[in-house]
């Protein structure tokens, strides 16, 4: 055995022991003598890997994929450091590489399926899925995620099927399935549904976690056979539950809320020359008919939608880490602007084949961001969407977010994160006075025609009839909202929350002022 081979099995056999920081040193030693050894570049990447050193990983990786692309080590490399990112596009990219080369591999078919999910490619995941069930991959999440396909496709009885094989493969994860059984909107618990999730509700097996994800299931239940007491009771257990392990942040969103609040726009902005692609962000609570809107405009032959990108937050997130959110923001320079500019377009690109002239960013948290969004692209289409306070509270509340809206799982976190939006998007009108539309919910509900015109003319799109019937669209839909806009507009939407009122008088009373005042700062 020559000396690199040797070096090459004592930092294996090191690495193994997980003895990284000796097994650096025998691949250190390899790469000393051959600079090209694929084998030793790849270890010293995941070693880095494995103690969270990301950005040298990622840089043995990109240095040995270069001499060669199809090595299933560094091409798992590069995957875990692109999960890490979050830059799905090119998971999807290595995961397709990998199937290539390793086809019988489940775990590459069960991850490119998520993968999929996350880049809106609702046919792949699908077939990506659809092989795991074929070839007997175990992995229960296999099911729960063709039902979250199917409730995209608007297909609620087979996702509901789904549901519920998930439901009998995790006996231990079942308020995951019944929660997502109460998401799909359209499915009718039964009387033998209600009695398993009565049963599950006392089941002291069960996780905190997965304990109130059967109680938001029952409040959904409970409301379906007009038990509104008992789905009260359920809301509040739920809630309770959940604001134990995800607690909202209050103050440090209220000092960013404050901060921003000083903001003047960069002296840069109106030099700068505009893109050739227009985006329509569609901001607000969630919960207040965003995805109605995009699906709305998404139906126009212009306009392309995408997802609810994360890509403003992080530019923040940027900002926050280089100095301070606000101040970045206030200073940033004309390089700085089409930097971000062009990140933002090279991101929102891969969700097309051919890009279209309008892009849709559907991210409601976006309102936080408008002047980041303004600075970038000053010609962007603001569109803020505003239901009651009330309704919008009480689903909120009812909902169980898998990630993010921390204030949802108490009233008291409702209502100060409704007054701090109140607070800022009153900031951003100043700043861009008529350069925002702001939609009435029930407004649109009521008037569709009349409010569909008012949004495609604040765009500068024109009238086509198919926005009119946008019920009739086959795209797939990602958030909880998925049954609801594949429907005409419905006006039982409005006034949700009053059957509640008797249980819970003080909280809406709280929220119903609340609504006063938003009702009469953006359309008063």
């Amino acid at each position: 055995m020559s000396i690199i081979n040797q070096y090459l099995s004592q930092a294996e056999s090191l690495f193994k022991s997980k003895n990284y920081s000796s097994a650096r040193i025998y691949a250190r030693k390899v790469v000393k003598r051959d600079d090209r050894h694929v084998g030793a570049l790849a270890l010293l990447g995941h070693i880095h890997l494995q103690q969270q050193q990301y950005a040298q990983a990622e840089s043995y990786f990109v240095s040995a994929v270069s001499i060669e692309p199809h090595t299933v080590s560094v091409l798992t490399g590069l995957l875990a450091i692109a999960e890490v990112k979050q830059d799905f596009f090119s998971a999807k990219g290595y995961l397709e590489q990998l199937i290539n080369l390793q086809q019988q591999v489940g775990q590459y078919r069960y991850k490119l399926g998520l993968v999929a999910t996350k880049v809106a490619d609702m046919a792949l995941a699908e077939h990506s899925f659809e092989w795991c069930v074929e070839h007997d991959f175990e992995e229960p999440a296999v099911q729960l995620n063709l039902g979250h396909i199917y409730k995209a496709k608007g297909d609620t009885e087979r996702a509901a099927n789904f549901y519920h094989q998930y439901i009998q493969l995790s006996p231990k994860q079942v308020g995951v399935g019944y929660w997502s059984l109460a998401d799909l909107k359209q499915y009718r618990f039964s009387a033998n549904d209600l009695a398993l999730l009565q049963h599950f509700a006392s089941d002291a097996s069960l996780s905190k976690q997965n304990q109130a994800l059967v109680y938001f299931a029952l409040c959904k239940a409970y409301e379906q056979h007009q038990q509104i007491d008992k789905a009260c009771e359920s809301m509040l257990s739920a809630n309770q539950i959940m604001a134990v392990y995800r607690p909202f942040k209050q103050p440090l969103f209220a000092k960013i809320v404050l901060s921003l609040l000083g903001h003047t726009p960069s002296p840069h902005i109106d030099s700068l020359p505009t893109t050739g692609q227009t985006p329509i962000f569609i901001v607000g609570m969630p919960r207040s008919g965003t995805t109605l809107v995009e699906q709305i405009l998404a139906c126009h032959s212009e306009v392309g939608a995408t997802d609810e990108l994360p890509f403003m937050e992080r530019f923040a997130l940027q900002m926050d880490m280089s100095g301070g959110y606000q101040s970045q923001l206030s200073q940033l320079s004309a390089n700085e602007i089409m930097q971000f500019r062009q990140r933002y377009l090279t991101e929102v690109d891969h969700y097309f084949t051919e890009a279209p002239t309008y892009v849709i960013d559907k991210n409601p948290n976006n309102f936080l961001h408008i002047a980041l969004i303004k600075s970038l692209f000053p010609q962007a289409k603001i569109i803020n969407v505003v239901r009651n306070t009330v309704d919008n509270g009480l689903s909120v509340f009812k909902q169980f977010f898998s990630f993010g809206h921390d204030y949802s799982y108490s009233f008291t976190g409702i209502t100060s994160y409704w007054q701090h939006y109140l607070d800022i998007m009153a900031h951003w009108d100043k700043l861009y006075p008529n350069e925002i539309l702001h939609v009435c919910f029930e407004q649109l509900v009521r008037e569709p025609d009349s409010q569909i015109q008012r949004m495609l003319d604040y765009c500068g799109l024109t009238t086509q009839a198919q926005c009119f019937t946008f019920y009739e669209s086959d795209r797939a839909v990602l958030t909880p909202s998925a049954s609801q806009v594949r429907q005409p507009m419905n006006p039982k939407a409005i006034g949700q929350a009053a059957k509640y009122q008797p249980f819970i008088a003080a909280e809406i009373a709280q929220l119903d002022a609340i609504a006063k005042k938003a009702s009469q700062q953006f359309f008063g």
